[in-house]
């Protein structure tokens, strides 16, 4: 019976994953064709002159490879970096940048090597210039990606702000009720939270799925020790008094499940109430001290509520695990 709960489970991570994919091409296509309508209708220089049709080729090209290029080095930054402290935004900006230098040659090779060289469409004014002028391949790769680098990564910024949670990896850090249904059968039964998972799952007859909280979605590796949350775009960046992780979720989930332990103390944090070792203020500002020697920045509107709740002179005693913490590259 649990084995086949355990593959009921698989199959629904599975579909999981497929479903995002598919919702990344969607999201992607709407965008790439949004683009192309706006790049036809503003008719901007593509350095040779070609019929409409051929303009519209060269355009979709452009397009589809820089959306698909840039989607899959997002990909490789996140799993890469993704379990560090790099906020989301510093993320897409470094795929943009990179991604722009992939697409420098593919971009070069559409324009002057198939439009120009191959169809043998007729190179503009500004680009005969610069061929009589002796310009290299180098020289000309280099121009290009200054061409391209800026427009780029704005666009790939803007796209990837409304959507931000589809387009990252949704696995940044191996996440428990995902990497659980991705080990092997022998593995997963042994763990005891899929057991007691599985023993509930067998004791009702039509269980009902539920959504994650955000706890559930902390990677065991860093334990639940919650010190601080802060938000970034569609994900929060949690610490714990063993490490640092970056999941899905909003901070108004910590706020509404979490109100007897801890307080929301500016738009973009949430403290958990037993790690304020006490609160430092100004004229001007107030910040919370955390136990791993963090500095949490309070909120004006939040700073009366934050002083009666901690007072000025909150106590903790800090742990060697969050001293190991506040030592660590996490901050």
């Amino acid at each position: 019976m649990r084995s086949t709960e355990f593959f009921t489970l698989s199959a629904s991570a599975k579909d999981r994953s497929r479903t995002g994919s598919e919702g990344i091409v969607r999201y992607l296509t709407i965008v790439g064709l949004t683009f192309l309508a706006l790049v036809l209708a503003l008719e901007p220089d593509v350095g040779f002159t070609a019929p409409l049709t051929m303009r519209v080729v060269f355009w979709t090209l452009q397009i589809a490879t820089g959306l698909f290029v840039l989607q899959w080095v997002l990909n490789l930054i996140t799993r890469r970096f993704g379990a560090s402290c790099a906020p989301c935004w510093s993320l897409v900006l470094l795929s943009g940048l990179l991604g722009a230098v992939v697409l420098t040659p593919i971009y070069w090779l559409i324009g002057e090597g198939l439009m120009e060289g191959w169809l043998g469409y007729a190179a503009g004014a500004d680009e005969e210039s610069a061929n009589g002028l002796g310009i290299t391949v180098l020289h000309a790769l280099i121009q290009e990606y200054l061409d391209i680098v800026g427009p780029v990564t704005t666009a790939w910024a803007l796209i990837c702000l409304p959507r931000l949670h589809w387009l990252m990896p949704p696995l940044l850090h191996g996440q428990t009720l995902h990497s659980e249904t991705d080990r092997s059968p022998e593995t997963s039964l042994a763990a005891p939270e899929l057991s007691d998972r599985l023993d509930k799952s067998n004791t009702t007859s039509s269980p009902t799925p539920t959504r994650a909280t955000w706890r559930e979605r902390l990677p065991a590796e860093i334990g639940s020790d919650v010190i601080a949350v802060s938000s970034e775009l569609q994900y929060l960046r949690v610490w714990t008094t063993r490490g640092c992780a970056l999941i899905l979720g909003a901070l108004a989930d910590v706020e509404s499940e979490t109100a007897e332990n801890g307080l929301r103390v500016h738009r973009s944090w949430w403290v958990a109430a037993g790690h304020v070792v006490r609160v430092r203020r100004t004229a001007t500002s107030a910040v919370c001290l955390m136990s791993d020697g963090r500095e949490v920045p309070v909120s004006r509107r939040r700073r009366s509520q934050v002083i009666a709740r901690f007072g000025d002179a909150a106590q903790y005693r800090v742990g060697v695990e969050s001293k190991a913490v506040a030592n660590t590259d996490l901050n």
